[in-house]
């Protein structure tokens, strides 16, 4: 079915990454282990405060508050930012925008590759990482320090379903830099606004937290690709609905000959046949 939403011409793709287990492994488990802290100490109390009904950006954010000020502690802003620096992505993962453009260059050099972080973890280490300088926007929870860059608490938090209505605004083209206000995926938009159609997204996510994001990516048209960091038996797939379906699940492996690459690229083919096909109708 034809509607103004899906004709619109856009000449551009959007690549929408989660981090933690998508382009790397944990950040607070990896930035932990770096400074030699106990991780499962603090896994456990996060475990709790959940029990406890707290939020989990809003309990990890208090634990991470209270480890920071305890004495010595070497949590703080400048050894995150450091770490972050040379934190340890998945193979090929810090070659994969240059391979991606150029191929998407190669095919219809018209065409712009965009590449969004949309993490719900917090963004203070993956913004400091390769990913961080070779991605064109970032967006995650943030933490709010004070003047020695002790963690005094959280500033913007992004749960897994607050995902959902960054990528509709993102669609829209809405200004996400300032505090989500939900209500804006709800009010009345023309589509022929839009700043991409959801059918040129590419949401690229891990388990079960990403699921209500690989909904609503693929039933706009859009593609959606599960990573799958172990390389074992997924086993969030018993888990998803058949709404909620990926068009393929691959192991996290981003070198240029794997078969992760291989899928975003027909992904990037596909997108770019549908902006070739919009061409034709823009020129009648």
């Amino acid at each position: 079915m034809s509607t103004s939403a899906t004709r619109i011409l856009r000449e551009r793709i959007v690549l929408i990454f989660d981090f933690d287990d998508t382009l790397g492994p944990s950040t607070t488990k990896t930035y932990f282990d770096h400074l030699g802290i106990p991780y499962a100490d603090f896994a456990a109390r996060l475990e709790k405060r959940q029990e406890d009904m707290w939020q989990y950006p809003l309990a990890k954010a208090d634990l991470l508050r209270e480890y920071s000020h305890r004495e010595d502690s070497p949590i703080t802003r400048k050894s995150m930012e450091a770490f972050g620096r040379k934190f340890p992505l998945f193979p090929g993962a810090d070659q994969l925008v240059d391979c991606l453009k150029k191929y998407a260059a190669d095919r219809d050099e018209d065409v712009r590759l965009e590449f969004v972080l949309l993490t719900a973890g917090f963004k203070t280490i993956p913004e400091s990482s390769v990913i961080g300088e070779q991605f064109d926007r970032v967006y995650g929870g943030e933490l709010e320090f004070d003047h020695d860059g002790r963690v005094l608490s959280a500033r913007r938090v992004i749960s897994h379903v607050d995902k959902v209505h960054y990528i509709k605004q993102l669609v829209e083209g809405l200004d996400l830099d300032k505090a989500s206000e939900l209500e804006n995926t709800y009010i009345d938009h023309d589509p022929k606004n839009n700043y991409v159609p959801m059918a040129q997204v590419v949401y690229v996510g891990d388990g079960s937290s990403d699921m209500s994001a690989f909904q609503v990516v693929e039933n706009g048209g859009g593609v959606a690709v599960a990573i799958n960091p172990e390389g074992d038996d997924w086993e969030n797939y018993n888990n998803m609905s058949r709404g909620r379906r990926v068009h393929n699940l691959e192991d996290a492996d981003y070198r240029e000959d794997s078969d992760l690459v291989q899928t975003l690229k027909l992904a990037i083919d596909m997108m770019i046949a549908r902006i070739k096909l919009l061409r034709l109708g823009a020129d009648d």
